[in-house]
């Protein structure tokens, strides 16, 4: 079986979409907080409903937080249908299965053409109900209405669930009565009854059943019977009672019936059990953005396949991949820390087996890059799972561009046995070959997913992540500016100054702020161009950076892209000039107010100490108001014996005491801010100050007020070329080289 297509309502940010057409590898490709883990998270929901015991319903299923309810509206059932596809073989079998637990629908499915594709549709109830059940089964896709195999009514989903829930907790205590029968001896029940506390051998009973609730149930025997013999009668009574429960569960008919094949059912017919049973076989493995480090069992694992009889040649196909993908080798060897030998491990990491160390070109693994290591999280996972489904997100995280290509290769090769579905940001996933099933996730209020072909997802995709259509075809130069009206500016100080921007084939892209620099400078999204030729520019305010924020910026777009920082604090700052500026305040006051370039400039000198605390406010505010956040990582991946609330709450101390920091140190930070800014102030002042405040004001003098996005491009439009800054000049120039 292979899934063919998933439909998702009501889960997260998803009102309502779907993934059609689904191939063997599937890129969901958007922006950040588009939806697109939320759709791999649904399908892995999905298949985790289904247990070896094949059940139509359940209580407390994994969905049971209202963050996971739509807009946490509880009042609606979150509904995942998936369509698979069968084999042939597959669909006869279940053919033969509802033949023989049904003979008298023999004939009608005799000469009934049964299609390849079967449709299973799960709801689940919100709180306080808490119950997942599959609603439909059916044969054909989503929007086919024959060959219905089973369908629940909510009231039955309940019905069944809370059944499952009762046998399930009268399982467990019978679990844990056969074993105090077969282990409890007398000296434990004297223990226990006399020191009226539960001794080792009890607590053990505890783990055997998975919680306190069946374990204290069957452990109030103790205290409650005189005598061994009475407690060990007791016990068998209580056994026996608890198997003649489930007996009966399992035996009386539903009070609500269900639909099945052959007409209305009050049991759960057993080919329906087969089939969930068929679902619940198929392995899916999910790479969440939030992987576990590579480390002890992964290397366990590498050790004995290495150590065990005929396993050599699994080991040595798994290095191989390793080493044609990655360029390194791998091996895995007994660890030399006596404290890993010596010490036993816990039980949450006991399935790690044999301590031991992995070694990626004879250095340990956690010594290499996180790009190294994050390919090898997937490549190690999928070779030791072998899943049927897997879902991976960002598998491009802390890859180099030719990585991410080389593992978007391996990714197809081994759908051909294994059904992918990828999140990415990376249109690099697109130029790796001949992709035939990719979505563009978007989210305006909720999250969608478009199906597309290559030649959309070329065009589209990079529309979606702030590019225009045109950006491929008709540019070969892009400048990133922070909004439309510098755009607007520079395009009319090109044209004052004969500059062709369309000679030069140069584009814009407005981002919207610097603030959003690290969404437009991605390395994904800047290779994708220069990859066709397209040179790119960022043009940012310089605001209150110094040298040390602008070398961050720079460092971030390093041999993909280029970053001119402006030298005044905005491009308002460049339209200062007092000739220019009298003759628009003229304009905008229609006649009623006529300075000369002389009185502008004077009220600008006049304004602009009047901003001077202004400028000092801004420079302490950078540094005072700059984002503290507790580590989250840290968190999750506290050491071992670390418990999550100590660990959060150091962080928080952390975060707090850097606060407090920032705060019995104000009184410095503004000092400092306030000799930085005098110590250039004479010969800056009107480069230092926010442009459109400075602006703002002067116009305020003539009974005016300065509208940023209109007003500024009316300045610029009326300043003759020699009035223009030289930086500006060069700035033009260096936008068409």
């Amino acid at each position: 079986m292979r899934i063919d297509s998933v439909r998702i309502a009501e889960f997260r940010s998803i009102k309502s979409t779907s993934l059609s057409a689904c191939g063997q590898l599937n890129v969901l490709i958007g922006k950040n907080n588009s939806g697109k883990s939320n759709l791999l998270i649904a399908i892995k929901r999905f298949f985790d409903f289904f247990t070896a015991e094949g059940r139509v319903a359940t209580i407390a299923p994994d969905m049971r937080q209202p963050n996971d309810w739509h807009q946490k509206n509880v009042r609606s059932a979150i509904e995942i249908s998936v369509t698979l596809t069968l084999s042939d073989t597959e669909r006869e079998e279940i053919r033969e299965a509802i033949v023989e637990e049904t003979p008298q629908v023999r004939n009608a499915l005799a000469g009934a053409e049964l299609s390849n594709l079967i449709t299973v549709d799960l709801r689940f109830l919100p709180p306080p109900l808490m119950v997942g059940y599959v609603s439909k089964i059916k044969f054909g896709g989503a929007h086919d209405d024959d060959g219905v195999i089973l369908a629940v009514s909510e009231d039955s989903g309940i019905e069944i669930a809370q059944k499952a829930a009762s046998i399930d907790e009268y399982t467990e205590e019978c679990g844990v009565l056969e074993w105090i029968l077969a282990e409890f001896d007398e000296d434990d029940w004297r223990r226990t009854r006399e020191r009226g506390y539960i001794t080792q051998t009890a607590r053990t009973a505890r783990a055997l059943a998975g919680g306190p609730q069946s374990a204290d149930l069957a452990i109030k025997h103790v205290r409650g019977a005189s005598s061994f013999s009475e407690f060990r009668a007791n016990s068998r009574d209580r056994l026996q009672y608890l198997i003649g429960r489930v007996e009966e569960i399992n035996t009386t008919p539903f009070d609500n019936p269900i639909s099945t094949f052959s007409g209305n059912a009050t049991s759960v017919p057993g080919y329906v059990t087969s089939f969930l049973l068929r679902i619940a076989g198929m392995g899916v493995h999910i790479l969440s953005e939030q992987r576990t480090p590579i480390g002890q069992a992964e290397a366990s694992r590498i050790l004995k396949l290495k150590t065990s009889r005929g396993q050599g040649d699994v080991l040595r196909a798994i290095q191989s991949v390793v080493s044609s993908l990655l360029g390194v080798q791998i091996d895995a060897f007994s660890a030399d820390d006596p404290q890993l030998t010596r010490r036993p491990l816990p039980p949450s990491r006991r399935s790690e087996g044999v301590p031991a160390e992995l070694d990626v070109d004879d250095f340990l693994v956690q010594l290499n890059g996180s790009g190294i290591r994050e390919a090898l999280r997937l490549i190690l996972d999928r070779e030791f799972e072998r899943p049927d489904v897997l879902l991976v997100e960002e598998p491009e995280v802390h890859l180099h561009p030719a990585l991410e290509i080389a593992i978007m290769q391996y990714l197809k090769e081994v759908s051909d046995d294994c059904q992918i579905f990828l999140t990415t940001h990376s249109t690099n996933f697109l130029d790796a070959g001949s992709l035939r099933n990719i979505y563009l996730i978007r989210k305006d209020q909720d999250t969608s997913a478009q199906h597309m072909d290559l030649n959309e997802a070329e065009t589209a995709i990079p529309e979606e992540l702030g590019l225009r259509l045109s950006s491929l075809f008709m540019f070969d130069r892009l400048a990133f500016v922070e909004g439309p009206s510098d755009e607007q500016i520079l395009r009319i100080f090109a044209s004052a100054l004969d500059i062709s921007f369309g000679q030069a084939a140069l584009g814009f892209v407005t981002t919207g702020g610097a603030r959003n620099f690290t969404h437009y400078a991605t390395t994904a999204t800047l290779s994708f161009l220069k990859k066709r030729n397209v040179r790119t520019l960022f043009v940012i305010d310089r605001d209150e950076r110094d040298a040390a924020d602008v070398e961050s910026l720079q460092k971030r777009i390093d041999g993909v892209s280029e970053l001119i920082v402006l030298r005044r604090r905005e491009l308002e700052n460049y339209l200062l000039c007092p000739t220019s500026l009298a003759r628009y305040i003229a304009s905008k006051s229609a006649g009623v107010v006529t300075p000369s370039a002389e009185e502008v400039e004077s009220a600008l000198a006049e304004v602009c100490q009047e901003l001077l605390q202004t400028a000092i406010e801004r420079r302490v505010l950078k540094h005072a108001c700059r984002p503290v956040i507790p580590k989250r990582e840290r968190v999750l991946q506290r050491d071992e014996g670390e418990d999550f609330e100590t660990a959060l709450k150091a962080q928080l101390d952390v975060s707090l005491k850097e606060l407090q920091g920032i705060s019995s140190t104000l009184s410095e930070l503004v000092a400092a801010a306030k000799e930085e800014v005098l110590s250039e102030w004479d010969s800056r002042k009107s480069e230092i100050v926010p442009g459109d405040e400075i602006l703002d004001a002067v116009f305020k003098r003539y009974g005016l007020r300065f509208n940023k996005r209109r007003d500024a491009v009316e300045i610029a439009s009326i300043m003759q070329s020699d009035e223009i800054p030289g930086e500006i000049k060069e700035l033009l120039h260096e936008l068409v080289r």
